[in-house]
Parts: C-alpha cells; structure tokens; sequence
C-alpha cells in the first residue's frame, strides 16, 4: 500500500476509532484509564498556572501551585514562546508563528488582566478541564506533517491513545450519574469540584454544564480537523495517483537522425 493510500485510511479512522476505544476502556478498565489520566488531569493544573502567572509543578495526583503571582514564570513563559515563534518565522512555519502568539496572548491576558481569585478557580477547574483540552491537542498530532518527528517515529500513536483516554474518562464522568461526580474529600483535601461549589460558590449544575459546553466545544474542534485532515488526505492521495499514472501523450517515433 503506498503511503498516501496508507494516510488516507490513518486521517479517517484514527480519530474516531481512538475516541470509541477510549470509550470502550472507561467501562473495562477505568482504573486504569484513570490512572493515565491523572497525567493529563495533573497537566491541566499546571498549564492553566502559569498562563496566569503561578507557579505550579505538576505530580502524581497532586499538582501544588504558589500562593502569588511569579514574575519568573511570566517571564520565562513569554521568553520561551517568542523565541519559538521566532524559529518558526526563520523556517516558514507560519502555523506555529500564530500558534506560539496566541498562546502569548492568553498568558499576557491570564497573568495581568485576570483578578488571582479567578485564576484560582479557572486552574483548579482546568484539572478535568485539561483532560479535554490537552487531550484534543494530543489527539491532533495525528495531522503532524510528514516529516515531523511525532509522525516519522510513529509518536503520534502514542499521543493519540493517552489524548481520546484521558477525553473519554472526563466525559465518562461528566455526562453520568450523579452520585459518581468527583465530590468529596480525602487525605489531599478537597477535591477540585468540591473545591469549586464549597469555596468558590459554583453550582453542581453551572460546574456540569461548563464542563459540558467544554467538551462539546473540543469536539466540534476535533470534528473539524478530522473532515480538514480527511480533505487534505484525499487531495495528497489524487496528486500521488496522478503523479505516478502514465502519460497520456504517445511517444514521438525516434527517427535514425536523432538517435
């Protein structure tokens, strides 16, 4: 199978197919899944910190987070991601140049027009939150370029499975009963959703629905990448099966003069 052919049928199943596995280990084995999860969960915290200016070093199970604002990781944070989208205005990567200014954007609005007490409650909500949304950017690397190390080493497999896991065991939780929404308390403290309703005065209900719109919002992205990549992928296999038919010219008769 040659290797447009091979991509097509990558950009039309991965995606869908890891989201329904992922589905499938939530119910067999969700301690498991819940444990790889953790990951992102625990990511989640971190990421949302430091784009509002806190320091946080994300653990297993536990991610702890400084009482102020930290100059240091604003600005190690904004160093790091105008240099990145530095290198990728010297290379023509125009993607990552608006990607890297973005993300600048936000950690600028996070860090000095977002009061700490909000920050506060957006990071703690950003543990499962986290799950959605670096779960969908993992689940995207499946469209890294062919020459990008996450598709040649075949690490965007990987990406993929730890992404539509960690997606699956939130909504999993999320879209169900009640009684099994993470409330409570144990040796850590409280939990982040009891976190958010005790301390902060969220609602069950308002925390179900934002969580809800979350991961609707996640899917409408991922839906869109995946019909994108599948566009993409179906142009690259009509140019390889083009490129490589004969020509429809005929030959010109070589005559003695010209051999």
């Amino acid at each position: 199978m040659d290797a447009a052919r091979r991509e097509l049928y990558v950009r039309a199943l991965a995606l869908p197919g890891a989201l329904i596995g992922a589905r499938v280990a939530t119910a067999v084995a969700p301690a498991l899944v819940h444990m790889l999860a953790m990951w992102v969960h625990e990511s989640g915290h971190a990421v949302t910190a430091w784009l509002t200016g806190f320091a946080a070093f994300p653990g297993p199970w536990i991610t702890p987070i400084g009482s102020e604002r930290s100059p240091l990781v604003t600005l190690l944070l904004a160093g790091g991601l105008a240099a990145g989208a530095y290198r990728a205005w010297q290379i023509e990567r125009w993607f990552w140049v608006v990607a890297a200014a973005a993300v600048l954007g936000v950690a600028l609005a996070g860090t000095f027009a977002l009061h700490p007490l909000y920050a506060r409650q957006l990071f703690t909500f950003m543990g499962d939150g986290g799950c959605f949304v670096l779960g969908s950017v993992l689940m995207l690397t499946m469209y890294a370029r062919a020459d990008h190390p996450l598709r040649r080493e075949h690490l965007r497999w990987a990406c993929l499975a730890i992404g539509a896991l960690a997606f699956m065991d939130v909504r999993t939780t999320w879209s169900g009963a009640t009684g099994r929404l993470p409330f409570g308390e144990d040796d850590r403290g409280l939990s982040d959703a009891s976190t958010l309703t005790e301390l902060y005065g969220w609602t069950m209900g308002l925390l179900v629905d934002r969580y809800a719109q979350l991961a609707v919002g996640c899917f409408i992205v991922l839906a869109a990448a995946w019909a994108v990549g599948l566009l993409q992928a179906i142009g690259e296999r009509q140019v390889a099966a083009t490129s490589s038919s004969p020509s429809s010219f005929p030959r010109t008769r070589r005559t003695a003069s010209t051999r």
